[in-house]
């Protein structure tokens, strides 16, 4: 049986796993959830949340914590990733490779 190390990793080594605890996780889920009634079920905004998805469909990329696409035009012109202020650097440069 595996089990996860009780500290978390350092930031030099972020990039080579995933670190997600609950309260990030829950974060998302709220706006995913909130932003799914608006699309889906309310029709009132005319982008698609869609939770880690790829950037770039034609190679492997990061994927940001929230995407809002636009469907008929297959873009992505609002990008969520939820991070505290340590992290922002290694958020903006995630989404910025992808370009």
């Amino acid at each position: 049986m595996y089990f996860p190390p009780l500290t978390p990793p350092s930031l030099a080594r972020e990039d080579q796993g995933v670190w997600a605890p609950a309260d990030h996780q829950r974060v998302i889920a709220k706006l995913t959830t909130g932003l799914g009634v608006l699309f889906y079920h309310q029709k009132a905004i005319l982008l698609e949340p869609l939770p880690e998805t790829m950037l770039d469909e034609a190679k492997a990329s990061m994927l940001p914590d929230l995407s809002l696409v636009a469907n008929t035009t297959d873009q992505t012109p609002i990008i969520i990733d939820v991070c505290k202020s340590k992290g922002q650097k290694d958020d903006v440069q995630k989404v910025g490779s992808a370009n």
